[in-house]
């Protein structure tokens, strides 16, 4: 598998597990609002060798391996990567955009993944706006269902600003966010989901769309409020720094 960058381990982005993090490059959606932009290119300057020898080495602590992007199910070497690291015993986390519920599928029928975090881009209208692929609706409802069937599972909104038009850019709003929970719970049939809301935080340079580089972070009133109205949809829902 390609790794286009990596983290030596972390307590942040699995939770429970002291976890080394291996970014995948390139993605098939283009976020204006993402901050993966270094990684999203085609270069592999980690060897995935190198990376395992790695982990061998810091098995005594490190006890999770997390596979971001990019987007990892673009991979095709995700699966056999995936068994090498199930081979030395580490729980693996995997993050997605949810634009490929095949590999989803295959994933959890294996029982090779033990927790999935999948982004919700935000309410199905914006889903266009929000991934730069207009063809995203399809997938991202199969992969919302998929993913509540793992073992362990999250999915996540950052509130972000939106492109609505050349001049017109503006944050996720209140009735938005409750669409997007309101999507989760309709879809699985469920609604004791964990399910965070992010802020977003801009960075110089650093960002797809150099015109959300000027925003401020979300506010913390907005924050609130959407939090407040989500949980009326999914009692689950945190907010998440």
């Amino acid at each position: 598998m390609k790794i286009g960058a990596a983290l030596g381990f972390n307590l942040i982005d699995y939770p429970g597990k002291i976890a080394a993090v291996a970014f995948a490059p390139g993605c098939n959606y283009t976020c204006p609002h993402c901050h993966a932009k270094p990684i999203l290119g085609t270069a592999a300057p980690i060897n995935e060798d190198d990376f395992l020898k790695y982990l061998i080495t810091v098995k005594d602590w490190v006890n999770g391996v997390v596979i971001c992007g990019g987007e990892p199910t673009l991979q095709p070497g995700l699966v056999p990567f995936i068994k090498k690291l199930r081979a030395e015993c580490f729980s693996v986390k995997l993050d997605t955009n949810g634009s490929n519920p095949q590999v989803l599928a295959q994933l959890l029928s294996d029982k090779l993944v033990d927790y999935v975090a999948m982004d919700i881009k935000g309410p199905k209208f914006l889903w266009p706006s929000l991934s730069g692929n207009a063809g995203a609706e399809t997938a991202m409802m199969e992969s919302i269902a998929t993913v509540a069937r793992f073992p362990d599972y999250e999915y996540r909104t950052t509130v972000a600003p939106v492109v609505r038009g050349d001049e017109d850019i503006s944050f996720l709003t209140v009735p938005e966010m409750v669409s997007a929970a309101r999507l989760i719970a309709k879809v699985t049939g469920r609604a004791d989901h964990k399910y965070y809301v992010q802020k977003f935080v801009p960075r110089k340079n650093g960002l797809l769309d150099p015109r959300l580089e000027v925003f401020p972070e979300t506010p913390p009133q907005l924050l609130q409020d959407i939090h407040e109205e989500v949980l009326n949809y999914l009692p689950n829902c945190q907010l998440r720094g």
